[in-house]
């Protein structure tokens, strides 16, 4: 059973930790270069090419490239979640408290989620930019946007699984990406295999799938479906190997 009071105590405190640590500024920063860079040149690629729209050779692989970034940067925000908790021996602590384990883990997704928004935030002067310029596609902007911050979800419930499970946060960052990193390269298992079937289940299972109808505009209700399911999964993980600690 979750309380929301204990719930919001909780996430007022991971968010304050979360906001006054130098990480999460550090990121911020490179992020936003990188994504100015990167927005620039692909305004300047699409003057050339006069027969697209400014959402196919600017907003589609810039919304790409965020997502792929997010790759490296989930993993890093979410490494500190529990690792830092059990070097310092306050995980069990936490656990014995009055918090359940739904409402720690719930409350630490929340908290890295907000930072990685805050960052995601930062590239919201990029479609105010192109308004300027008569740019109107809002709808994919907006589905954009969406799909990356349900991506960015996906990404931080399996950072937080790799978290719980060691108390190095290097360990954490790694294990984090390896696995998300193995889930990117279904596609490209999917794409080689010479049975459609397996190939077809393949390339569902991937995150990669389902964002693109989101960065396309043609969202289904199983994409939705997946992105739940699967932070719902990971969260399950995490939830049993907090248990486990617990009672070991």
């Amino acid at each position: 059973m979750i309380s929301l009071k204990r719930y919001k105590v909780l996430v007022i405190k991971e968010v304050r930790d979360v906001f006054l640590s130098p990480l999460v500024y550090i990121l911020s920063a490179l992020f936003g270069l990188m994504m100015g860079w990167l927005f620039f040149n692909y305004i300047i690629a699409g003057l050339e090419i006069t027969e697209q729209t400014m959402t196919r050779t600017v907003f589609i692989p810039l919304f790409g490239n965020m997502n792929f970034i997010f790759l490296f940067l989930a993993p890093m925000l979410t490494m500190r979640s529990f690792s830092e908790e059990r070097k310092d021996h306050t995980l069990n602590f936490l656990l014995s408290s009055k918090l359940t384990e739904l409402e720690i883990i719930l409350a630490k997704l929340t908290s890295s989620f907000a930072m990685a928004a805050f960052m995601i935030g930062l590239t919201l002067v990029f479609p105010v930019v192109t308004m300027m310029s008569g740019y109107s596609d809002w709808g994919v902007i907006f589905t954009s946007y969406a799909g990356l911050l349900l991506c960015v979800l996906c990404y931080l419930s399996v950072g937080l699984l790799a978290s719980s499970l060691t108390e190095s946060q290097v360990v954490a960052a790694l294990l984090g990406f390896t696995i998300l990193f193995g889930l990117m390269l279904l596609v490209l298992a999917g794409s080689v295999m010479n049975n459609p079937m397996v190939s077809e289940m393949l390339q569902f299972l991937s995150i990669n799938s389902h964002y693109e109808s989101f960065v396309s505009g043609a969202i289904r209700s199983y994409n939705i479906f997946y992105f739940i399911s699967f932070i719902g999964f990971f969260t399950y993980l995490t939830y049993l190997s907090l248990t486990a600690r617990k009672w070991s």
